[in-house]
């Protein structure tokens, strides 16, 4: 008999979120490699427009608001995977596995005290009816183990792998002037993205424009908006979202690629230009020094002329270095879909795997994270 999965896809509904595209990239997976599932009896847990869309091999199951609040109504399932932190339904029966993936904790530093203390204890309610803990990064491992108590719990860890976009069909994005060498970045722009310190480097460097891709509805968006008018910051575009082939021709054309996140689990657009052989310059917080490795550049500090130097003094021997490179382009195309997911499904396929025995337990603990 086999062994019955479910995985959490709801975030299909956000898709220009983080999390929507990594609910895309397993769907797709699981849609064009029906030959390496078939020992598993698979269903979606997906939004009622997303049943079908991923083949006829697997089962659906329409992501439902009853299910929060009345997870008996729940069909039962040997494996239940939450595929990110931010768990809305889970399964509380007792012979079910319960696999949750943590990303970040990244609220710790972005919340008032008050409020990240809310949110810690909300994380721990989920990972006490968790059998199986995996995180995207070793440092976000650290993060669970100081600031959570995951009670001998397995904790596995799986880097995040995606589709290669390098081959991706391309489009030049209107907004872009060819005349001009540019630099790129991306990301929704938020505070924790820390896109304001690129400005005042990028006065002392006119010979390039800078594009800051991504969503920019957020309040911090009108700050950098605002400070490019009233600073007369020529050189800097904040464009917003941009499409899939845009992406790729901003990646496949910028001369280099500038990333001074302070928070991140992962940092996959630094895999993404690395996958275009692009000089990659980061922040050195966070999960960023572990995913950039000896392939990325990283900034000590912001200070603007610093900034600029780290850049000019590696640009030129960076393009002059083709080996280098290649090891870049290699590296990057280690981080791939397919062994994301075999792991995955390796782990599912598991007959060790402990199972919680307190229902009860298993119960209270998920009433405690709903009012938590």
């Amino acid at each position: 008999m086999k062994r019955s999965i479910l995985i959490d896809l709801r975030y299909l509904e956000y898709l220009n979120n983080g999390f929507g595209q990594l609910s895309l990239n397993y769907g797709n997976y699981i849609k064009n490699n029906s030959d390496k599932v078939q020992d598993l009896d698979i269903t979606l847990f997906v939004p009622k427009e997303y049943i079908g869309a991923f083949g006829n091999h697997i089962n659906y199951l329409e992501c439902k608001r009853s299910y929060k609040w009345y997870p008996f109504l729940l069909p039962s399932f040997d494996i239940w995977h939450s595929i990110s932190q931010q768990v809305k339904y889970i399964s509380v029966a007792n012979r079910t596995v319960r696999i949750v993936t943590i990303h970040d904790l990244n609220f710790l530093y972005e919340r008032e005290l008050n409020k990240a203390r809310r949110k810690l204890k909300r994380q721990q309610s989920i990972l006490d009816i968790a059998d199986v803990i995996t995180a995207i990064s070793n440092f976000t491992i650290k993060e669970l183990s100081v600031n959570l108590d995951l009670h001998g719990k397995p904790v596995i860890l799986n880097y995040v792998g995606e589709h290669s976009i390098a081959k991706d069909p391309e489009a030049k994005p209107d907004f872009v002037d060819c005349n001009r060498q540019i630099f790129f970045t991306i990301g929704q722009v938020l505070e924790k993205k820390n896109f304001h310190v690129l400005l005042d480097m990028m006065k002392l460097m006119p010979n390039y424009d800078l594009y800051i891709c991504g969503d920019n509805k957020f309040e911090y968006a009108k700050y950098i908006k605002k400070r490019i008018a009233d600073e007369n910051i020529n050189n800097v575009f904040v464009p917003g979202i941009i499409s899939p082939a845009e992406k790729v021709w901003m990646y496949k054309n910028c001369k280099a690629f500038l990333f001074p996140s302070k928070f991140e689990g992962f940092g996959y657009p630094l895999i993404e230009a690395m996958l275009f052989g692009k000089p990659v310059f980061s922040s050195n917080y966070t999960s960023l020094p572990e995913i950039g490795d000896k392939y990325a550049f990283f900034w000590d500090n912001f200070e603007p002329e610093q900034m600029k130097k780290l850049i000019e003094s590696n640009l030129d021997s960076f393009y002059n270095n083709q080996e280098f490179i290649g090891e870049v382009i290699k590296y990057a195309n280690s981080f791939t879909i397919e062994r994301h997911m075999d792991a995955y499904l390796n782990l599912y396929r598991q007959d060790e795997l402990k199972k919680h025995k307190n229902l009860f337990l298993s119960i209270y603990n998920y009433y405690k994270y709903l009012n938590s």
